[in-house]
Parts: structure tokens; C-alpha cells; sequence
């Protein structure tokens, strides 16, 4: 899912609250900073309840839950509390691909007709990595009328959904996302290893990496440990009762899967589970015919943080849920986020501000205070157009400060600020999620404001910012 902010969109932050809760599950020696971080976006964004873990060399370092993973029942959220993984599936399915790569069972470049006779043309000539990788042509969702309608206790009950499918360009011209095609990775994956897709995933991957609490989506057949699903409605929480079947695209889209487990997944990544050839082929960006690069490996996202550190991350929205993993090989640094409501969200800036956090540091103390400076905030679009108005900045010191900005957007109108422990490094605490605010005072603009998924948007670190801050003559 791709964002387009920046509009004229409406939230109400005070029509819906809950008080937060912290659980201090399995965390050693917890970060005041990220504490308030994420305090401040479980009230802003008004979901019902979050997790974030992070793992570190091995090291589970910081691990908590706030919110509600049942808002009516009052059950805090937990970083072992199972939620939706949407779309963060297919990384789960990309580590067994890797697994099996790995142990010399899958080449990720022979066609898959060679391990699947069964299958047709012209699916049959495509390859493991240009599936995973997104550049098969495959269609992103089922042709198939309401496929949710259902229940596929077998992965290859799904093969139905490639009768009479053409693919969309010639294999590898082109990137296009397609969790379609995450079953026919299910099915290559079912016969390499002699398994059913689940009972695979279950004994070779979940249960050697110790996510114990990693499994198929139940669909409305909830444990107690469960979280309910949720969704925002004009800044109204919901309880969503009618959970959709996800067996249809199992691979893709449809586990459950915890903070915790996410971050336990990186481990085999650094551990040798995944042998070190296997994990660079995997975490390389896949090229065009015409040598375009897609930032995209083995399933994986390639992109860059507000530092410009490389990371290794996938993200995941469905209903009720919002989810991403985020890996820093260099640092060897994971973190996940689950959120158990479907909304609107910069998960994967939000992610990078709370690793920043964990990483070391330059650049100066932070600002202190400021008084209030009248600002002229330049705002770009996505389709190139600036508009101008007017804004005020404070910093206090020991508080949160405030950015108040008269834009139509009301989720921009007034956020907090907080210092991220550098001279120049803040982060705006919006209804979106958290967003980078680049602040010195020495200087004009006196403020750059980026916001991004992906490493191609036109508002990434590497590109230019949305809003600029100017200070007032």
C-alpha cells in the first residue's frame, strides 16, 4: 500500500481515547525516550493497542506492548500477543524459500516447472526470484469473485486461481507487486519439502527460530490470546467482528505472528539458518531488463533511513492490522512493529525513528528551548505544486514542543515535537505515525519535514522534503 498525504484529510483525534497502557514484558533496561515515543503514537494515532521489539546481536533489548489487544475485555497488549502479519507474511514465506536455497534443495533462478510439472504455461518458465522479487507479471490479487468467501484447507486449492490468468508484461520488464503469486512460492515450498505449506513453516522455520506464536491466520475462530481486529472510522475506533478468511492467500498475507517473533525471525538471518551467500542474494535489489533496479530482493525491501543507513525491512496492512520488520545489517538491529488496527500509517518512518533510537549518535546535544517562532511553511505536493502558510515552533525543555501549522490538512495542524538526542534530529508525533523533523537554527530553512514508505518517494531522505520551515521576518 502506497500513502498520498499531504490532502485535505479528516481525523478527530478527541473522538475516541483510550488510557494507555505500558506492559513491561521481557524488557531490560527500558529507554525513557522510546517509552514517550511510543506513548505519544498510541495517542495520537488512536489505534487500539501496539507492540515493538528489538533485537540486537542476538539480544533481545527492548521489548513492550501499550494499548489493548481487547479494548472492551481491557487486556493489555503484549509483545507476545498474536496479531495479523498482512502483507509481512511473505517474508516469513521468503525465509523458507532462503531455508531451502540454503540447504541445497531450490535454485532461485531455475524455472518453477522443473520442480512443479504440473504447473502450466505460462507460470511454468517463471523463476523463484522473480516471483518473490515482484517482476513475474502475475496480477496482485485472484481474478476470482470474493476468493475470501471460503476456506482453502490445502494451498494448491488455489491453483483454481490461475486458470484462464495471463500475465500482465513479460516476466522481469517491469515490478509489480503481487501476493497472487505467493501461492505458487506455497506450493513450490510444499513440494520441495514433501510437507504441507503450514506444517513446513511450523517445523523448519518457526520452531528452530523459537517463534512459538507464529501460525495461520484463525479467521473468526480467536484463542484468548488473540487480538481483536480494529479499524478507524472519522477517528473512531471500531471493533471489526467479522474477521475475512485469509487462506486464500495464506503466504502472502494471512499469519498471525508476534513482536517478538518477528525480531527472532532476523536471528536466522545472522545465525547461519540462513547461510551468508543465501542471506546477500536475498537482501540484493533485483534489476530490469532494461537494468532499472526494483529495491526489492528475495521479498525483502531494500531502503534507507533518516541517517541513510541501509535497511532491510517489509511492511503489512490488512484488515485490522498494521505491521512492519525492520533490519539494520550492518548494525545487526531488528525491530517490529504490530499494531491490531487497519489504518493510515508511515509504519516504516515510524520504524526508523524508534531504531534510531538503539543506534549510535552524532551531531551535537539536542535544542533545549525555544520560544515561540513564527514560521512561513512552504508545502510541497506530490504533484510538484507549493502552497505557503503560515506555522509557529516551540521547544521546551523537558516537554514535548509543538509545531502548529495553518494548513487544510487537519492532521498537520498541531503535533508535538520531541528531540531524538542530536542538535538536529526530531520527530513529529502526527495521527500518520512519526514522522522526521530536521530542525537548525542557524540556518534557513530553519526546518525540513520528510515523509516516506518506500525508498522511490518523492519525499525520502534521498529526495526532498514536504514541508519546509522558514522563519518569519
Amino acid at each position: 500500500m502506497k500513502l498520498r498525504l499531504l490532502l485535505p484529510l479528516f481525523f478527530c483525534v478527541d473522538c475516541f481515547h483510550l488510557t494507555p497502557v505500558l506492559a513491561q514484558y521481557a524488557s531490560t533496561a527500558p529507554i525513557p525516550k522510546v517509552d514517550q515515543l511510543l506513548t505519544s503514537l498510541l495517542d495520537r494515532t488512536q489505534v487500539a493497542g501496539l507492540s515493538v521489539s528489538v533485537m540486537q546481536s542476538g539480544e533481545l533489548v527492548y521489548s513492550k506492548g501499550l494499548g489493548y489487544a481487547r479494548v472492551k475485555e481491557e487486556i493489555p497488549m503484549q509483545p507476545t500477543t498474536p496479531s495479523r502479519t498482512g502483507s509481512v507474511a511473505k517474508v516469513l514465506t521468503a525465509t523458507a524459500l532462503g531455508k531451502l536455497a540454503t540447504d541445497g534443495k531450490l535454485d532461485l533462478d531455475a524455472p518453477l516447472g522443473q520442480y512443479l510439472p504440473f504447473l502450466k504455461e505460462p507460470f511454468a518458465t517463471l523463476t523463484t526470484r522473480q516471483v518473490a522479487g515482484h517482476t513475474a507479471g502475475i496480477p496482485h490479487r485472484p481474478a476470482a469473485a470474493r476468493p475470501e468467501s471460503r476456506h482453502y484447507a490445502e494451498v494448491k486449492e488455489t491453483l483454481s486461481f490461475f486458470d484462464d490468468l495471463s500475465l500482465d508484461f513479460t516476466p522481469g520488464s517491469q515490478y509489480q507487486y503481487s501476493t497472487l503469486g505467493y501461492n505458487l512460492l506455497a506450493i513450490l515450498i510444499e513440494e520441495l519439502s514433501g510437507k504441507r505449506y503450514a506444517d513446513y513453516m511450523a517445523e523448519a522455520i518457526f520452531r528452530p527460530l523459537g517463534m512459538d506464536q507464529t501460525y495461520p491466520d484463525p479467521g473468526a475462530d480467536l484463542s484468548q490470546a488473540d487480538a481483536h481486529l480494529y479499524y478507524l472510522n472519522k477517528g473512531k475506533l471500531k471493533w471489526d467482528r467479522r474477521p475475512i478468511d485469509g487462506s486464500y492467500k495464506l503466504a502472502g498475507a494471512g499469519f498471525r505472528s508476534t513482536s517478538e517473533d518477528l525480531v527472532k525471525m532476523m536471528v536466522g538471518y545472522q545465525n547461519g539458518f540462513i547461510s551468508p551467500g543465501v542471506r546477500e542474494t536475498m537482501f540484493t535489489s533485483g534489476l530490469l531488463a532494461d537494468g532499472e533496479a526494483t529495491h526489492v530482493g528475495l521479498g525483502w525491501r531494500l531502503n534507507r533511513d533518516i541517517h541513510d543507513r541501509p535497511t532491510i525491512e517489509h511492511a503489512g496492512s490488512w484488515q485490522g492490522a498494521r505491521t512492519v520488520v525492520v533490519h539494520y545489517p550492518a548494525e545487526d538491529l531488528s525491530l517490529a512493529i504490530m499494531i491490531n488496527t487497519q489504518c493510515v500509517l508511515f509504519i516504516e518512518e515510524t520504524a526508523h525513528l524508534i531504531a534510531d533510537q538503539f543506534l549510535s549518535k552524532t551531531g551535537g546535544t539536542p535544542s533545549v528551548s525555544k520560544p515561540a517562532q513564527p514560521l512561513t511553511v512552504r508545502n510541497t505536493g506530490y504533484d510538484g505544486s507549493v502552497t505557503t502558510h503560515t506555522g509557529e515552533l516551540a521547544l521546551t525543555e523537558g516537554a514535548p514542543g509543538i509545531l502548529f501549522m495553518d494548513m487544510d490538512s487537519d492532521w498537520l495542524r498541531q503535533n508535538p515535537v520531541y528531540p531524538l538526542g542530536t542538535a538536529q534530529d526530531h520527530a513529529l508525533s502526527t495521527p500518520y505515525g512519526l514522522l522526521y523533523l530536521q530542525l537548525d537554527f542557524t540556518q534557513q530553512p530553519l526546518g525540513k519535514l520528510y515523509q516516506y514508505q518506500v525508498l522511490g518517494d518523492p519525499f525520502h531522505m534521498r529526495q526532498q522534503p514536504t514541508l519546509t520551515l522558514q522563519a518569519s521576518q
